[in-house]
């Protein structure tokens, strides 16, 4: 008997070989996440950059990556997905060289946008080629592979990025970190425009032009003076770009909800926030996210800047971190379906318990090695990946039928900021302590209490959404229907 893919056809022959072709698209993506926090301190003197450029350079990348992800998979459905996975790679690979060959640190920053954009045109296609490609029995697979591929990418961009400073092959440094993408890419390029079919929806949605142009501004007004105002000294535009976020983002809400009253598809449709494990859910995004990126980004400063680590010795500080990550990113759904909820909120207490372990670590009067490092690291990892790939699933249990895809959009693009919020803002505060205490590693250890509160408010907030699912299911069974749900605890 004949497999049948997810549009109904005979499955494609070649549907593995081209799941790894999309899968190293996408392992590029996430390796520029990551890679990149070990290269900071080398571009920090080549570029003669400021902290507050530092920022930028990270967040930059994660917030032309947020606000284009909703869109960019519409742009699959309207022109057809593999054209513009094939824009977004190419995109991607141009972008790349451009930061590499950067003269300076704002051109890398404006490079950095343009790589984030292109991210988020090639990456919600991946997405829709695995449910078009595989059949019902391949699919659970399929994305098994792509989320590995995700966690992977975390140990692979700070190890990369550790050996490529290392090796600096022609001189060229920091650089190497983005010019690598430039083989990687055209490979990828190659064998997709060769190999994968193409595909688009059957209902082509508008797209909502005004709501990325309003959810952009809003969110570039409200993070760059958070990101620069420290580094001079808060003058009055900074929070004037500030008051005009916040009127802009709630312009933006307005006109989103505008949208949905008039039967069209908004970027964001307000009426998810009524849903409470969802309106939840994006405060446990928004505590988790924020975080995890602001502890990649501080900790490679404080290793190296503070420790005075090579970017290598950087990097093997982060293989335990990582390493956590992936090993319980891939027994966390397992446990989940065993044991509810109850395995995020351990995973949440791991991380509490991770960087409790760190603050004592770096309060030691000599100076921690890597190695010593390595048990709290490992564990905080742990943390990390227990939370982390249940995550999505958890926060989308409560939303259903014609919303699901809209909610998850949603929920990618707010955890993509959330990222870009913690970088600005934690690590704003990393360097308000570093100029106040003059020490790294008292500086280090302020920054993790934030860390710590972070992780122990997604525990509360994971609590507060099983306790209200618990509430929820005994109404349903006190009123005589059936329990929606058999998951245990949710």
């Amino acid at each position: 008997m004949s497999l049948v893919n997810g549009a109904g056809q005979a499955a494609d022959p070649r549907r593995w070989l081209s799941l790894s072709i999309i899968i190293v698209a996408v392992f590029m993506v996430v390796l520029d996440t990551f890679i990149v926090n070990v290269a900071l301190p080398s571009m920090q003197q080549d570029l003669h950059a400021g902290f507050d450029k530092l920022q930028l350079i990270v967040a930059a990348y994660v917030i032309g990556y947020a606000v284009l992800l909703v869109t960019g998979g519409r742009l699959g459905d309207l022109y057809g997905r593999k054209t513009i996975f094939l824009i977004g790679v190419a995109g991607f690979v141009a972008a790349s060289a451009w930061c590499g060959l950067a003269g300076s640190a704002n051109a890398l920053i404006v490079a950095r946008v343009f790589q984030g954009v292109s991210a988020a045109v090639m990456v919600p296609q991946v997405l829709s080629f695995i449910q078009l490609m595989f059949p019902a029995e391949e699919k659970g697979k399929a994305l098994g592979i792509y989320g590995a591929v995700l966690g992977l990418g975390a140990i692979a961009g700070q190890l990369a990025g550790g050996l490529l400073l290392k090796a600096d092959w022609w001189g060229l440094g920091w650089r190497l970190v983005f010019l690598v993408n430039l083989p990687v890419g055209a490979l990828a390029f190659l064998f997709a425009a060769k190999l994968l079919r193409d595909s688009r929806a059957p209902e082509r949605k508008r797209m909502d032009t005004v709501g990325v142009v309003l959810l952009t501004a809003g969110l570039g007004l409200f993070i760059y003076p958070i990101a620069v105002g420290s580094e001079y000294g808060w003058p009055l535009w900074a929070f004037a770009s500030l008051a005009a976020a916040a009127v802009l983002l709630a312009v933006f809400v307005r006109f989103e909800h505008g949208l949905l009253r008039r039967g069209f598809s908004p970027l964001m449709p307000t009426t998810l926030f009524r849903i409470r494990p969802f309106r939840i859910g994006m405060f446990i995004a928004l505590a988790f996210y924020s975080g995890n990126a602001a502890m990649f980004f501080i900790l490679s400063m404080y290793l190296q800047n503070g420790l005075g680590s090579t970017p290598l010795q950087s990097a093997y500080a982060f293989v335990p971190l990582a390493a956590g990550y992936f090993a319980a990113s891939l027994l966390a759904p397992r446990l989940r379906r065993r044991w509810g909820n109850r395995v995020l909120q351990a995973g949440a207490l791991l991380m509490a318990f991770g960087y409790v372990g760190l603050i004592w670590v770096v309060g030691r009067e000599s100076e921690p090695g890597w190695l010593m490092m390595f048990l709290p690291l490992l564990v905080a990892g742990a943390g990390q990946g227990t939370v982390s790939t249940p995550l999505i699933h958890t926060v989308l249990a409560g939303v259903h039928g014609e919303h699901a895809g809209a909610a998850s959009g949603v929920l990618n693009t707010f955890t993509q900021a959330a990222q870009a919020l913690g970088i600005a803002i934690i690590g704003t505060l990393y360097q308000t302590f570093l100029a106040h205490l003059e020490s790294h590693g008292r500086t280090m250890q302020q920054s993790l209490i934030i860390l710590t509160a972070l992780a122990l408010l997604t525990f509360a907030l994971l609590t507060a959404l099983s306790f209200k699912r618990k509430a929820s299911a005994s109404r349903t069974v006190d009123a005589g229907a059936a329990p929606v749900s058999a998951e245990p605890e949710q």
